[in-house]
């Protein structure tokens, strides 16, 4: 009966000790499935761009940055390309 009490004991040891690395094996694999999801979005937000918005967006950027240097020009009395060519 004594034997048979270590060994429930032993068992039950073993059994905590192979339970508590089950338990963090499942943590790390529900980390790593967030984590891949996270990834996922990620990668959506920067590959999956609108093209077309984004084209429109340069577009507009690039017509507010031609009108600046314009004026920018005026004010300042800068020669323009015309200018050279006379």
């Amino acid at each position: 009966m004594d034997e048979v009490s270590k060994a429930l004991a032993t068992v039950s040891t073993q059994r905590v000790t192979y339970g508590n690395g089950l338990n963090q094996l499942q943590m790390t694999e529900n980390y790593l499935n967030q984590e891949k999801v996270n990834l996922s979005q990620q990668q959506n937000k920067l590959v999956g761009a609108d093209m077309a918005a984004v084209v429109t967006n340069l577009s507009q950027s690039q017509t507010a940055m031609q009108a600046v240097m314009s004026a920018t020009g005026r004010v300042l009395g800068l020669p323009t390309l015309l200018d050279f060519l006379r």
